[in-house]
């Protein structure tokens, strides 16, 4: 039986092929990260980096995780989504 793809699994699984996007994901899959600590751990330009996680979010493949730092300024931090990627990936 010819199983018939969405074009929304298509795009996932065309994020998923993106060698950048999955070194993201490796480094977010165990511990919430913000985008700079995402560009110093993975050696990733900065401008790409916020593109990248931001089409991760679009796709609910990363959540964003709202926190106050030390300073007491708002961070966003990203980290994998476990259901989606099962998903994707099944």
């Amino acid at each position: 039986m010819l199983e018939v793809q969405s074009d929304e699994d298509r795009e996932i699984q065309c994020l998923l092929s993106d060698k950048a996007n999955r070194i993201i994901l490796e480094s977010i899959m165990t511990t919430a990260k913000s985008t700079s600590q995402i560009c110093t751990e993975c050696n990733i330009p900065t401008s790409t980096a916020y593109r990248k996680v931001q089409k991760l979010s679009d796709y609910k493949i990363i959540r964003k995780i709202g926190t106050i730092n030390e300073s007491g300024k708002r961070e966003i931090l990203y980290k994998g989504n476990f259901a989606v990627l099962k998903k994707a990936l099944s």
